[in-house]
């Protein structure tokens, strides 16, 4: 009888080890483990933002890190942002924090898709977008992660 609880336990050890490898646990995962992409394959050709780069998730919201350390950010808010704000950025000088902005200011029309699992890094910025689409950007010791339903902010 011990061997067979022994077994049964190794067993739902091993099964819930699996699943947290090949689910739960990637989604969860940092921007870190994400697969880098060439940041030039994001770069547009922008007369107002030369060097930025801009990118759409796969559900399709808009962001961008612009050149030259500014801020990164994304044309979206979740459905927890304080009402009014349609924007979410963030700098190296700047936590992240809400905007209600007069114009979108992290989109371009010709922006690519960046796939869920990848990342891209300009300058000391990085951003991600990970399970769902879910999108996170670091800077510093600043960063964001956004989803449709919830922020987190720091």
């Amino acid at each position: 009888m011990l061997l067979r609880s022994t077994l049964t336990v190794a067993s739902g050890a091993a099964l819930t080890a699996g699943f947290l490898a090949g689910g739960t646990a990637a989604a969860q995962s940092g921007i870190g483990d994400y697969t880098p992409v060439d940041p030039f394959d994001y770069h547009l050709p922008d007369y107002e933002n030369p060097g930025s780069v801009f990118f759409t998730t796969p559900d399709g919201r808009h962001c961008a890190i612009y050149w030259n350390n500014g801020p990164a950010g994304c044309d979206a808010v979740s459905l927890d942002a304080p009402a009014g704000t349609d924007q979410l950025r963030v700098a190296i000088l700047e936590a992240a924090h809400f905007v209600d902005a007069d114009r979108p200011g992290f989109t371009h029309p010709a922006a690519k898709v960046l796939p869920e699992g990848h990342r891209v890094t300009s300058g000391n910025t990085t951003c991600g977008v990970g399970y769902q689409g879910t999108v996170s950007c670091e800077v510093g010791a600043h960063g964001f992660t956004l989803s449709a339903v919830y922020s987190v902010l720091r």
